[in-house]
């Protein structure tokens, strides 16, 4: 036995697959996030920084928050480890499991878009409290979140469709379909938006048509791995009163994470109008390397741990636990730097056009940065928190996410003091390092260190190479000055983060990484 877990365990110390799933889940992010920033470019030259971005940016992040917090997290880690034990059962058993969940989700979701929209005047009041003194911005954001509000049915129910998929180790669909709405988007504010007086109701309908082509290009691929949805009042099957068990603690965790971010805008609501949306523009850009990076590692790491825990393979998924902390953390720190030195260049060179004026790429930027000193805490909690729900512990990061919502909640409220929306982002960065505390310390009483010295020495290499890049970023600006026109400006952008890039990559070559880089260059070789 013990033979049998040592093969497995060094085995899966290097584990091309979990790499080459992270790295196709990271090709199809990148596509999206390129489409993204090209809808937030459109959006800042449509919608500038003002009353009108404000109560579009509100009333989105409604449908985005309960989807977030009920479906897109929570139902995927709930539903893939009982989904993983269900499989070793049969694909029949899989498919009444998935069936009856389906139908329920279906219910569920409807029945909460036709309160949520009967009911938006209160849930617009909770969400942004500081508008109820304006009615223009008010009635605006009311009436944008009532027509944007079904987008969160569709996506809940292609939500669950990620999560089979993923279980069944299909992760190309799951990770392009993002892109769609970013598609759906730009396909408004280009064609459909000069029709209308108000641009904002056109984004409004792009977004409902995003949801709609998320959740129709799901059914050809679960059509592929052989599940055609089907409609079933069989809730009283053990699987879902597992899924729920599951789910109601990771609700309240997600809801947390989400919280996290909801306290920064509500908060922002109070004060001077634009803050809302320099907090939105700035967390759109840190959610590039979050999502490369972070969720990309996470989506791997949770059915494979899953599949480890339900064959009793404990060594097995602490190695990879362990393998997937390194490469994330590695990677993420000259994210990191990047993001920090670069703040206002990025901004000025994706916003800075129409209505978004220079003093908006500015504050903009200061708020970027405060995000980016959390980045590689977002990374760590998406991570750590997915190993727990992989071994179908939910409580843990409930605790967690609880606690750190309310250190966000008295850091935002005393920082904002000072720094104003800036001080908003860097609460949400402070409270995701303590989150991050409590779940490793929790996860070392299951799996041991998770940070090894082979690691640790990896992560002071990546450092180094991260100051080099930086000094050297610096050198280029003092020689060629960030320019005054947009195409330069892209231009400059780009040369100095692939010249980074480089620097960072050769520097690790440098420090003795040779073997570490070849072995990554070789796996995305193999995901391609």
């Amino acid at each position: 036995m013990a033979t049998g877990e040592n093969k497995s365990n060094k085995s899966s110390g290097s584990n091309p697959s979990l790499l080459r799933i992270a790295s196709k889940i990271g090709g199809w992010t990148m596509l999206s996030r390129i489409l993204g920033f090209v809808r937030d470019i459109l959006l800042a030259r449509v919608l500038g920084a003002g009353m009108l971005a404000d109560a579009f940016f509100v009333a989105f992040k409604l449908p985005n928050f309960f989807r977030r917090m009920f479906a897109e997290g929570t139902l995927t880690v709930a539903l893939v480890p009982v989904l993983s034990d269900e499989r070793l059962k049969g694909e029949e058993q899989a498919h009444r499991f998935l069936n009856a969940l389906a139908t329920l989700l279906l219910i569920a979701v409807t029945g909460f878009t036709i309160i949520g929209i009967l009911l938006m005047p209160w849930l617009l009041y909770l969400f942004a409290p500081g508008f109820a003194d304006e009615p223009e911005r008010w009635a605006m954001s009311l009436q944008l979140a009532r027509w944007m509000f079904p987008y969160l049915a569709m996506i809940s129910l292609a939500a669950m469709a990620w999560a089979v998929l993923n279980t069944y180790k299909q992760f190309a669909v799951p990770a392009a379909s993002p892109a769609l709405l970013n598609v759906a988007i730009i396909l408004a504010a280009v064609v459909i938006a000069p029709q209308f007086d108000n641009p904002a109701h056109a984004l409004a309908i792009g977004v409902v048509l995003g949801g709609f082509l998320q959740l129709a290009i799901q059914f050809p691929a679960l059509r592929r791995i052989g599940w055609i949805p089907r409609l079933s009042l069989d809730f009283r099957q053990p699987p879902i009163a597992a899924t729920m068990a599951l789910f109601g603690p990771a609700v309240i965790a997600i809801a947390a994470v989400q919280l996290n971010i909801l306290v920064g805008t509500i908060l922002a609501t109070l004060l001077d109008t634009g803050a809302v949306s320099y907090l939105y523009y700035s967390d759109r850009i840190v959610q590039l390397p979050f999502a490369l990076f972070g969720i990309a590692m996470s989506t791997a790491l949770l059915p494979t741990i899953s599949a480890h825990l339900s064959a009793g393979n404990q060594l097995a998924a602490g190695e990879d636990l362990r393998s997937g902390l390194a490469w994330l953390s590695w990677i993420t720190l000259p994210a990191v730097a990047g993001a920090l030195y670069l703040a206002e260049p990025i901004v000025v060179t994706l916003f800075e056009r129409g209505a978004f004026t220079h003093a908006d790429s500015i504050a903009t930027a200061h708020t970027l940065q405060a995000y980016a000193i959390g980045l590689i805490a977002f990374c760590w909690v998406k991570l750590l928190a997915s190993a727990c729900y992989a071994g179908k512990d939910a409580k843990a990061p409930m605790r967690y996410a609880s606690i750190s919502v309310g250190v966000n909640i008295v850091l935002a409220i005393s920082l904002m003091q000072f720094w104003a929306y800036v001080g908003l982002a860097l609460a949400t960065s402070l409270a995701a390092f303590v989150n991050v505390a409590m779940l490793y310390l929790r996860l070392t009483k299951t799996y041991g260190p998770l940070l090894t010295g082979t690691t640790l020495k990896r992560l002071a290499s990546a450092t180094a190479a991260s100051t080099l890049m930086v000094l050297c970023m610096a050198g280029f600006e003092q020689a060629v000055p960030f320019p005054a026109t947009g195409t330069m400006q892209a231009a400059w952008l780009s040369a100095i983060i692939t010249g980074a890039v480089g620097i960072f990559f050769a520097a690790a070559l440098l420090m003795g990484e040779r073997a570490f880089l070849m072995r990554f260059i070789k796996r995305r070789g193999h995901a391609s």
